[in-house]
């Protein structure tokens, strides 16, 4: 049976989440934006604990998530203006957010075992070296974490997806779809229109038998990989701004 483990409203939109650490010690990165500055924070998903961290630098607008590491998170660094695109990699250690190293690179084509493939080398995650070939026995405690399959509304595979809808709850869903399947549960992210698009969150067994519904948010925008399962917990957003954990997925 899944249970509530953690719930907490921000009072900034929720921007961004990165998950980092251990199996052992699993922690969160938390980024909340508003039109004036952006604010990190970090949740032991042990303990439980949230803490703000240190006043992320003014730079920290233009910086993605890449990967977590035991010790801190990697960045992409995005240019700024018209013409978005990456100019460099940053990595912070976690929580006091000194920067670690910073290099410059335009693009990449794989992560594996915290080590990036790039048209400059193979650059370790870690340490910010580059190597010229990949260490498959590097051994790392990686987080386990899952983001959903999305499927656009145009795309074929969607309107299985709309049947299903309508033959087991009698519901039209339209714009796009989360979906992920675990060992005995499905959890989709879908919209309906109800007078307005809603973003609902189903959770259901193999039999599609409901086991949770919640409604994430209402209005025309579309998010994409509404939740996230990490270390046997399902991660969701509602409203932009209230942050929900639930264990034993």
């Amino acid at each position: 049976m899944m249970r509530k483990i953690f719930n907490h409203q921000f009072t900034d939109t929720i921007w961004s989440l990165g998950y980092w650490g251990t199996v052992t010690e699993p922690k969160v990165w938390i980024e909340t934006r508003n039109s004036e500055q952006i604010q990190t924070f970090t949740l032991d998903l042990h303990s439980l604990s949230l803490n703000a961290n240190p006043q992320a630098p003014e730079h920290n607008h233009s910086l993605q998530w890449l990967a977590g590491l035991a010790d801190g998170g990697v960045f992409l660094r995005l240019r700024q203006g018209k013409n978005p695109g990456i100019e460099g990699l940053e990595a912070y250690d976690f929580p006091s957010g000194a920067l670690r190293y910073s290099l410059p690179i335009k693009q990449w084509s794989t992560l594996e075992n915290q080590q990036l493939i790039t048209n400059q080398g193979i650059i370790d995650l870690a340490t910010g070296k580059v190597q010229a070939s990949l260490d498959s026995n590097k051994i790392i405690s990686n987080l386990s974490v899952e983001s959903p399959m999305h499927f656009e509304e145009s795309q074929a595979e969607f309107q299985a997806f709309v049947t299903l809808f309508d033959q087991k709850f009698q519901e039209k869903i339209g714009k796009g779809m989360d979906y992920w399947e675990g060992s005995n549960k499905l959890i989709f992210s879908y919209y309906i229109y109800e007078k307005t698009w809603k973003n609902q969150l189903r959770i259901c067994d193999f039999e599609f038998n409901t086991l949770f519904l919640e409604t994430l948010a209402e209005g025309e925008l579309m998010g994409y990989h509404t939740f996230q399962c990490v270390q046997n917990t399902l991660f969701f957003i509602k409203d932009k701004r209230e942050l929900f954990i639930y264990a034993d997925l």
